[in-house]
């Protein structure tokens, strides 16, 4: 007669079944009893040794003492092996990894941890307390794998550190004491763990194309944006190129940078050499061919990534937007009616205005101008950064003069709040000097530098000084976003190199700019923007001839219960858009006013949105549409929309437009039509990658990227987070963009092919190098999933928890309390091993034919021979 002393429910948790059941706990002071402390082998150095809970095996359906599932049964409801799971440090997640699972000197399932997944946690190595598990051999578990990595307790290396391990959430919690962790180590990796990834050569293309026709307008117009790169060894060669052809214009190829990059690491810089753009935080960017040394944020724990703009507009038809840099097309795309925001922009340099082209659907162009220049000049205590530019300046305009030129600069942190800087920039009959700092206050950050050149040219000498003023603040509690830069030339004479440059090549420019302010705000409204966002940037530059002009935009949008809408306005007043188009001093003013609101048409996630739409010109002109857009498939990898409209003159109007995100590539078209035009857009974005595996066609890329390999190859496995994006025919696939020097978790959705492979890892981490391209390799086992109905000689069902093992030894799965397990076998015949309790037998199988969709079979295996182990 069994005493039962403690009653406790008991959740078992498998990968293939979920069972339930309840059962009684048996103390350990019960005849279960506990393992000889004496007698058992030291597993784990210092583990405390946890009081021990046998359950009454004969409440289990299929028998009783012939179960060997008491390693199922422990408090945590675990099997020792190795699990992906999300691991949190103090509540914080620090990423995705296989988390062992092993059974300490007291029969419990416990986490074993490797010290690099310490060290990735964000543990400080250097904390941990010397002992015989740190420093002596290494340990290796009755049930772990010989090659297996050594791991180790946690507690046993950090006082008053937990593990707790939830396998019903997969998650492992860790809690460390704060003194334990490291500091300054956010997202930072040692540069040791740094990929400089695999000789490649790929092609990144942007191709746009549009057709409009109407009573006095009928005209075609193709853009090609390519970026070509190869890479080896550490190395980057790159080429960033154009190629135009339309009915008003020439075919034209321009090439807007060629050039060979590599990382340094000891200086925490990139090294480029060829034609590019300077880098420089306080002087305007210039294009040149020579070499640069510039500082990489990206490379230090805690830095901000590097500043790019957000683009906002609006676009009354199924419009092209353009926009340049440096009298450079830097990005062009297709966009539907409507607000739009281009926040994937990859500038040419630092501080060069952005000018922004909006071409509707008849022909019509809105152009508007925004700044793009550096936040506050603003380092932290004892950090130094630095830019380093020698070569020939080579501007996009034809005919300049190309001198050799000099630039530096330097910014040095002499506190946390206080920055000071210096730079020169010098070219035949050129000089300038810049001194400035940076101040960090409750108020925000502000910086100042003045600049003093010098320019003499043709015997004619002229100097003057320029102020620059910089400021940025971030209100947390009210979640603003303010930034502020304006410059102020102190006297006429004042000559930039660009302009130092035109006068060299006799074109002086059409006038000097006078004073610039620019200004950006984003508001949200209310606790997790619960009333909406504001938004507005706006731009006001004068000249010393008193001519002016300026450009705004501002919106502002919410929701009200799945109900979207916007309000936005913008205004261009005097820009001079005869730079690009052909024409000289062609000005234009406009003003825009629009208005927009969505609500779904259903309660499914791809239900289609309506919308309904107004905009109002400054000239009278205003219009009104209403449409249709929306999603279609699981992933929402096609979107559409269609809309139809009037506007003031009684004229209607309508367009439709399809996008598609696919594994080799994002493609879209439009159409646009009414009584007095008719217009079509056609965009292709994509890359072609060639590496030693193959040739890969994909999405777009970043500037980083990665190769994902499954080996044994198998085609349609999709990438996690990168709608579209999967393998090809050799099982390689293009992960699109990485964060370079920082940790990069990559995931398999294998939901469709699930049934072909068995991965040893569905989920890994890498660190690629700025530019560089990983190979990610993902290996695992092919083949067909079998259900066994496990019996004896007798016909009788194996016990559950009978474990299947194939003629190598590895296990392939464990058997449900009717006999049951689910395996995935490599060949169509073999032999396979079945073991529980203390006994064993083999039997052998023989798979038929395999059926078109198939999924997985149901076969008997009946035992032979039967022996003990």
């Amino acid at each position: 007669m069994r005493t039962f002393v403690k009653l406790k429910p008991v959740r078992l948790f498998c990968a293939c079944y979920g069972l339930s059941l309840s059962g009684m706990a048996l103390s350990a002071d019960g005849d279960a009893g506990e393992p000889d402390a004496a007698s058992a082998r030291p597993l784990i150095a210092a583990i405390p040794k946890p009081k021990t809970t046998r359950y009454n095996l004969g409440l289990l359906q299929g028998g009783g003492k012939t179960l060997d599932v008491q390693s199922l049964l422990g408090d945590n409801s675990a099997m020792p092996g190795s699990y992906r799971s999300d691991i949190y440090v103090n509540q914080h997640l620090a990423g995705r990894h296989d988390v062992e699972l092993v059974m300490n000197p007291s029969g419990d399932v416990e986490p074993c941890l490797p010290l690099d997944l310490l060290e990735l946690a964000g543990v400080d190595m250097a904390k941990i307390k010397p002992g015989e598990n740190l420093h002596g051999p290494p340990h290796v578990y009755p049930n772990m794998h010989p090659a297996a990595q050594p791991c180790y307790s946690l507690p046993a290396l950090i006082d008053q550190a937990t593990a707790n391990y939830d396998p019903q959430r997969l998650r492992l919690d860790l809690s460390v004491p704060h003194a334990s962790m490291s500091r300054g180590q956010r997202g930072y990796v040692d540069p040791s763990a740094w990929d400089a990834g695999i000789p490649v050569g790929f092609v990144n293309y942007s191709f746009n194309t549009r057709y409009d026709r109407g009573a006095s307008l009928n005209t075609r117009y193709s853009n090609l944006g390519l970026r070509n790169g190869v890479n080896i060894g550490g190395w980057r060669f790159r080429n960033e190129s154009n190629l135009n052809n339309g009915s008003r214009y020439a075919t034209s190829f321009t090439s807007n940078n060629t050039y060979a990059q590599h990382d340094i690491t000891v200086l925490k810089s990139q090294f480029w050499a060829g034609d590019t753009y300077t880098l420089s935080p306080i002087h305007d960017s210039v294009r040149f061919r020579g070499i640069q040394l510039v500082s990489d944020e990206g490379m230090r724990p805690d830095s901000e990534r590097g500043y790019a703009p957000v683009v906002r507009g609006i676009a009354e038809t199924n419009a092209t937007v353009e926009i340049r840099q440096n009298n450079f097309l830097i990005y062009t795309a297709n966009v539907a009616p409507g607000p739009f925001e281009i926040s994937d922009l990859s500038p040419s340099g630092s501080n060069s205005d952005l000018d922004i082209t909006i071409i509707e659907a008849d022909g019509r162009r809105r152009v508007s101008r925004q700044a793009f220049s550096s936040p506050p000049l603003m380092v932290r205590e004892g950090r130094l950064l630095h830019s380093l530019a020698m070569g020939q300046f080579r501007s996009g305009y034809a005919g300049l003069r190309t001198p050799a030129f000099a630039s530096g600069s330097l910014l040095y942190g002499l506190t946390n709040n206080l920055t000071v800087v210096g730079g020169f920039e010098s070219a035949r009959g050129y000089s300038a000097l810049t001194v400035g700092a940076g101040i960090n206050s409750s108020m925000g950050a502000l910086s100042a530098d003045l600049t003093h050149a010098s320019s003499r040219v043709n015997g004619a000498n002229s100097s003057g000084k320029v102020v620059r003023l910089r400021y940025g603040k971030f209100l947390e509690g009210s979640a603003t976003n303010v930034s502020i830069s304006a410059t102020r030339a102190l006297q006429p004479a004042y000559r930039s190199l660009t302009d130092h440059v035109q006068e060299l090549s006799g074109m002086p420019p059409y006038s000097q700019p006078r004073s610039r302010v620019d200004l950006s705000l984003s508001q949200q409204l209310g606790a997790n923007a619960r009333y909406g966002n504001l938004f507005l940037t706006g731009s006001d530059q004068r000249y010393w001839n008193g001519s002016n002009s300026q450009s705004v935009t501002a919106g502002y949008s919410g929701y009200i219960g799945k109900v979207s809408y916007s309000l936005g306005v913008s205004h261009a007043r005097n820009l001079d858009t005869g730079t690009w188009f052909g024409n000289s001093n062609i000005r234009q003013n406009s003003t825009l006013v629009s208005f927009n609101m969505s609500f779904p048409l259903g309660t499914t996630p791809t239900a289609p949105r309506a919308m309904v739409s107004a905009t109002h010109q400054g000239n009278g002109r205003y219009t009104a549409q209403t449409g249709l857009y929306g999603n279609i498939g699981d992933d929402r990898d096609l979107a559409y929309s269609l809309q139809a409209g009037r506007d003031n003159t009684g004229r209607n109007f309508g367009s439709a437009a399809l996008n598609a995100n696919t594994s080799v590539a994002n493609v879209g078209g439009g159409l646009s039509f009414s009584p007095g035009y008719q217009s079509a857009n056609f965009s292709a974005y994509g890359s072609l990658v060639a590496h030693a595996g193959g040739v890969n066609v994909g999405q777009p890329l970043g500037e980083t990227f990665a190769l994902i390999q499954i080996d044994p190859p198998v085609p349609g496995i999709k990438l996690d987070n990168y709608a579209g994006a999967s393998t090809g025919y050799n099982g390689y696939a293009v992960m699109p963009y990485a964060t370079p020097y920082k940790t990069n978790w990559i995931g398999l959705d294998t939901r469709e092919r699930g049934s072909e492979i068995e991965l040893e890892n569905g989920m890994q981490q890498v660190v690629p190098r700025r530019g560089a391209v990983p190979l990610v390799v993902f290996r695992g086992v092919t083949g067909r999933r079998v259900q066994f109905q496990l019996a004896t000689d007798t016909g009788a069902p194996l016990p559950f928890g009978t474990v299947l093992e194939n003629e190598s030894g590895d296990r392939l799965g464990i058997s449900d309390p009717t006999g049951r397990a689910l395996v995935l076998l490599a060949k169509d015949s073999g032999n396979l091993t079945m073991r529980w309790d203390e006994r064993q037998c083999s039997a052998a199988y023989l798979l038929p034919p395999k059926q078109e969709n198939e999924n997985y079979l149901r076969l008997g295996l009946q035992c032979g021979m039967e022996s003990e182990k």
